[in-house]
């Protein structure tokens, strides 16, 4: 008859629990793959796809006297969707990766304590887990290296990518400020139409929102890599108790934003009704 709960008590003065063995690889599981799903889904295709579409609309109306305006525009925009391109491709390759790691159930391990397989084993694992070996140690290990195996994948597709897409990230802002400073610094063009200026504008802000969002997922995951290679001796309960503190800073964190707000909005309030009062008064 297997008593895996009286194992549990008979060795927690001694040893980490296995129920924070079990969540503290859930929370490494959730640590590294978490942010690098989040930049991938932040990656804002539909507003670029918005914007594209815009931008066609836009080029199409400038009148043939601003040849050069639409030329460079056209020029910006194509630079910019083969940045999207290449950067959204990458972004969902590591979401599907990392939706795929976050769903799979992770086993925890277990200390298997039976009365069947006598107290000799169960005393020399407690014994183990104790000095910082056993069961967790060596699945937290196995862990990291898999996720090290699952993430090179996708940190080479990026390293493949990063000249191209960081290069037309550049040139479609470069073009875009070409377009601006067109009609300033030379005499005797076409003013350039301001439908065009904020045409630039945009096609500016959406390469430095690309290349912003690129370079985070990269980074988010080299930060993974990193905080695993740093944490991988750690011990279940201090993950599970740095994790617990994280959400309870959150938590302070999110209560006292709605507290603030609550406080202005009643400031507001009264601000408008003693307006009020004085209109009424003169």
């Amino acid at each position: 008859m297997s008593l895996q709960p009286a194992s549990a008590d008979i060795i927690s003065d001694i040893t980490t629990s296995e129920t924070d063995e079990f969540d503290a690889l859930q929370i490494k599981v959730e640590m590294f793959w978490k942010p690098i799903l989040s930049a991938a889904e932040d990656v804002q295709m539909e507003k670029h796809l918005a914007l594209y579409a815009h931008a066609e609309d836009v080029i199409k109306s400038l009148p043939a006297e601003n040849k050069f305006v639409k030329e460079t525009l056209r020029e910006a925009l194509d630079h910019l969707k083969k940045a999207d391109d290449a950067s959204f491709k990458l972004a969902l390759s590591s979401a599907r990766v990392a939706t795929d790691k976050l769903d799979a159930t992770q086993d925890g391990g277990s200390s298997g304590f039976s009365f069947l397989t006598g107290g000799q084993n169960f005393l020399k694992a407690a014994l183990k887990r104790f000095v910082g070996g056993g069961q967790f140690s060596a699945k937290l290990i196995e862990h990291v290296q898999e996720r090290q195996s699952d993430i090179l994948p996708v940190l080479r597709g990026a390293a493949g990518a990063t000249g191209n897409i960081l290069s037309d990230c550049r040139l479609a802002s470069k073009k875009g400020f070409d377009v601006q400073r067109y009609d300033i610094y030379n005499n005797d063009v076409p003013k350039t139409p301001k439908i065009a200026d904020d045409l630039a504008d945009q096609i500016i802000d959406a390469a430095g929102s690309t290349r912003h969002h690129f370079m985070k997922g990269i980074t988010d995951a080299v930060k993974g890599i990193t905080r695993d290679e740093q944490e991988k001796h750690e011990d279940a309960a201090v993950t599970v108790t740095k994790a617990s503190l994280r959400g309870l800073h959150r938590s302070v964190a999110s209560a006292e934003a709605k507290i603030s707000l609550k406080t202005s909005q009643l400031q507001f309030s009264n601000l408008i009704g003693s307006s009020n009062l004085i209109d009424s008064w003169l």
